[in-house]
This record gives C-alpha cells, structure tokens and sequence, in this order.
C-alpha cells in the first residue's frame, strides 16, 4: 500500500456561497475544485479544505459541529489583525499560547460555526515535525518520514 498523498477535512454548509466566500476571499485560500455543491480549497502544499452542500453531502452530522480545522501560519498575529474586524466570523479570543503545548493561536467560529484555529509552532523540535511539510522549515532527508523524494525535504550537503 502506497502512503497518502493529500488529504481534504470536508465542512458541511447549509449555504455553501456563505462559506465559499470565507475561505476564498476572507482567508485566501485558491479554490482548486468547484462542483457545485462541493469546493475544495488548498491550504497548502497537499493539505486541503473543502465545503460540501449540507443537502447534498453524505455527512449526517448537524453543520458547524464536532469539527475543528487547525491552519498553521508563520504570523499568528498578522492573521488576528487581518480577521479580527471581519463580519462574517466570531473571534473566540486574543492569540494566546495553548496551555503547556508549544502552539501559539487563537480560534475563531467560521460563518458556519465551525471552529478554525490559526497557530504557530512556537519550538524548532515541532516545526521540525510538522514544517518540512506545511513550507515552515525543511527537513533534513535523514529526519524525513516522507516515502515520496517529491515531499520536500532538502538533500543533504
């Protein structure tokens, strides 16, 4: 069996206009799909989020429940800025660091009350981990887990 190579967190939306406007235009993500009822939105690299019509997707679960979509970005408060005056979303609190975990974010409900949360990894260890494949940093081939040479870890010198 071959390792995964993307992966899609679908939200269910009663309007899918509503949310579609969210994560296009508020937050910036390139729509890479659109069948409709469904849109796929990249977040980065091979790591996507999409919006499905709550009318039409295979999800029975009430919309805006039991989902929450972590974003990581390289400028926690540079995104609270940017989001704090938009309508259409419901700020939860300032940026904070999350307990004794080295994450540093803040939430935010989107206009289906899903809950996002924008963080940074705040030590190089867990950058390490996560970076080389969000763009953060690049692994080194030797502490790459990838089974793809496409994956993005650098070579070594």
């Amino acid at each position: 069996m071959k390792a995964p190579y993307a992966g899609i967190t679908f939200l269910t939306y009663e309007d899918v206009a509503v949310g579609d406007r969210f994560y296009r235009e508020v937050l910036g993500l390139p729509l890479i799909e659109d069948q409709g009822w469904a849109k796929v939105y990249r977040i980065h690299g091979s790591s996507h989020v999409g919006i499905v019509s709550a009318r039409r997707g295979p999800i029975d679960k009430p919309v805006g429940s039991g989902t929450l979509l972590s974003i990581v970005v390289e400028d926690v408060d540079a995104w609270y800025e940017t989001l704090r005056n938009e309508s259409s979303i419901e700020i939860l609190g300032p940026p904070a660091m999350v307990g004794e975990l080295p994450v540093y974010s803040f939430f935010l409900k989107d206009p289906a009350g899903y809950h996002v949360e924008i963080q940074a990894f705040t030590d190089d260890e867990t950058q390490q981990r996560f970076g080389h494949i969000s763009g953060q940093l690049r692994a080194s081939t030797k502490d790459c887990r990838c089974s793809d040479s496409g994956c993005g870890c650098q070579k070594d010198a």
